[in-house]
């Protein structure tokens, strides 16, 4: 079965190469802005947006909120990502800051074909007020090996479909990635190069990231464009760097991430929250237990309350995503 979906694959990511030579044109993308992960290295639920195939990598079930916001009053726009062994699916609102509104779905797929080779597909559609953008739709598929414990590659084909914009074919987008996981995940390091359709190698761009868990639980991270692509339907508009902090609470992750750009000037950040079954590494160690004391003097053992979909205590601790 995981040999024939496999194949599958592989026939639409020939199938999309061989389409190369008919698109010119690049897609005005608008999306909810989330903290850039690299291909190689996409963990969590955020894999759904970068690499599909990294969903396959972990079976915990999670759930991930986000808001964009451009300005001090925070307005902006809105995503929910759930997912869980291998599947995954995303809802993103959009229409702040006067544009069109629009709503972006994504149903995402990752499995392991063979020991650390994972394949991954998603597919985004989107019902949009802006005649040009509605019902725009979107495959990607991916690729994830992870041959050591500390080095990762991946490989994505986006747009593989050259989703037609103002009656021409527009560019895939093809990305080649590798991720160093240092001291026990403590530190990791990527480094993406991609290119789009008819675009020779030497003229590719680069985008690099990195991931420092200072402490248990507190990670610092950051991410360097060197021009990007045009993003959120402005065609000038290139993403050029971001800097962010997470904070895990054993069950529940929050998050900020800021985004500047090419000039260094505030562009857009996201706040964002989510929460998984198993503990990860957290800055606060909770209480596991609470003692209930009747008048008969024999102590009962209750759960700690649960908090923000917390599971409840006794699960295995695991290492923070970044």
């Amino acid at each position: 079965m995981r040999l024939s979906i496999a194949g599958l694959l592989l026939t639409g990511v020939l199938a999309a190469s061989a389409m190369c030579a008919f698109a010119d044109t690049v897609y005005p993308d608008r999306r909810v802005l989330v903290p850039y992960q690299s291909v190689a290295a996409a963990e969590g639920l955020w894999a759904l947006r970068y690499n599909p195939a990294a969903l396959a990598a972990d079976e915990d079930w999670q759930m991930y909120l986000a808001h964009t916001y451009s300005d001090s009053d925070l307005a902006g726009n809105d995503l929910i990502y759930v997912g869980r062994s291998g599947f995954a699916f995303g809802i993103e609102w959009l229409g702040s800051g006067g544009e069109a509104d629009a709503r972006h779905h994504t149903l995402a797929w990752g499995g392991e074909i063979k020991d650390r080779i994972y394949l991954g597909t998603s597919y985004r559609w989107v019902t949009s007020d802006d005649a040009l953008e509605n019902k725009a739709h979107f495959w990607t598929y991916s690729l994830m090996v992870r041959p050591g414990e500390h080095l990762s590659l991946g490989a994505r084909l986006e747009n593989a479909n050259h989703m037609p914009y103002v009656g021409e074919r527009t560019n895939a987008v093809y990305t080649y990635s590798a991720a160093l996981n240092l001291f026990d995940e403590r530190i990791v390091l990527g480094a993406d190069f991609y290119q789009v359709t008819k675009q020779r190698l030497e003229d590719g761009n680069y985008h690099l990231t990195a991931g420092w868990e200072i402490v248990d639980g507190l990670t610092v991270f950051g991410d360097y464009g060197d021009k990007g692509l045009p993003i959120y339907g402005e065609t000038v508009q290139h993403h050029k760097f971001g800097l962010g902090v997470q904070l895990n609470l054993a069950e529940m992750m929050l998050s900020s991430y800021n985004a500047f750009d090419r000039d260094g000037e505030f562009f857009r950040g996201s706040l964002a929250a989510g929460s998984f079954r198993e503990r990860h590494r957290t800055v606060i160690t909770p209480r596991k237990e609470v003692a209930d004391f009747l008048l008969g003097g024999s102590p009962t053992e209750r759960p700690q309350p649960r908090f923000f979909l917390f599971p409840g205590p006794g699960r295995t601790m695991k290492s923070s995503p970044h």
